[in-house]
């Protein structure tokens, strides 16, 4: 899928995206498998949505991707790409408002517990690995944490 920069949009996402972000993320296959049990039951809702923490990117009147920041914590919780759109972009673009967001609402840094596949991303991105979340419930592997500093 090629998607022109300029064909994006992203924009707060509603109560009424709830439902497409969730289906977004649970369709997504990086949590094949094993991995589905991490997010097979953490929809994105109302609450997150009402706290204008997440994003959503849409190309062509179509959700393509979002992200979730919890500026409370400082921590980058949701980032999900459309699996047609992997490789287009639409990643970096998504992570790079993220960071303006981020800069913007007075945070220094983020902190990204990363889904293991997704880890080489967040550190092309710039973040830098500073420790490990061991395996608990519902997630039955270690992820990387990693920080991401904020330009000033």
């Amino acid at each position: 899928m090629t998607m022109p920069n300029d064909a994006l949009g992203i924009r707060e996402a509603r109560t009424e995206d709830c439902e497409a972000l969730t289906a977004l993320m649970l369709r997504s296959r990086a949590y094949d498998g094993r991995y589905r049990r991490i997010i097979e039951n953490y929809p994105v809702t109302r609450e997150m949505t009402e706290k204008g923490e997440v994003w959503v990117c849409e190309s062509g009147g179509s959700i393509v991707g979002f992200y979730r920041l919890d500026r409370q914590e400082a921590d980058l919780d949701l980032m999900f790409v459309d699996d047609a759109a992997q490789g287009s972009g639409l990643g970096r673009a998504i992570f790079e408002h993220m960071m303006s967001f981020a800069a913007e609402s007075g945070l220094s840094e983020v902190q990204i517990v990363a889904h293991p596949p997704a880890a080489d991303f967040y550190r092309r991105m710039g973040a830098v690995d500073v420790g490990i979340s061991k395996a608990s419930a519902p997630a039955g592997w270690d992820r990387p944490i990693l920080k991401l500093a904020l330009p000033k």
